[in-house]
């Protein structure tokens, strides 16, 4: 089930802010060609007060995820960990891929797959800083 602002007792212009700042995060790092993880994302949303183990965040990253696979994007949030350094993200990633119609059996293998997508689409060029 898909939650909106008004579940979470925000205006829909708010909303609509957060999910343009939580995506703006991840494609700054996407362009550094490196993940970032829940904490980096709250820290850098002022919308909305974002609590990193909240289901908000989660929410908004299921937003992002669908407006992405919406305009036939990678899915950008991919390079999104709950907590920095780890390996691959949530469940809620592959419960949310699914549910855009996604088809998978190897969680890992396609996890990675739209890693490799992301730094492709929105990454910097190789060899440039």
């Amino acid at each position: 089930m898909r939650r909106t602002a008004a579940q979470y007792g925000i205006t829909e212009d708010t909303w609509a802010t957060a999910k343009q700042q939580v995506r703006s995060v991840i494609l700054r790092a996407a362009y550094e060609r490196r993940m970032t993880w829940h904490a980096e994302i709250a820290d850098r949303v002022d919308a909305v007060s974002l609590d990193p183990a909240s289901s908000l965040i989660n929410d908004l990253l299921a937003a992002v995820f669908a407006d992405e696979y919406a305009t036939g994007g990678p899915a950008l949030t991919s390079i999104v960990t709950v907590s920095y350094g780890d390996l691959e993200p949530n469940s809620a990633f592959y419960t949310s891929a699914r549910d855009l119609g996604y088809r998978f059996t190897e969680p890992f293998t396609f996890w990675t797959e739209e890693v490799h997508k992301v730094f492709a689409e929105h990454g910097r060029p190789e060899g440039r800083r």
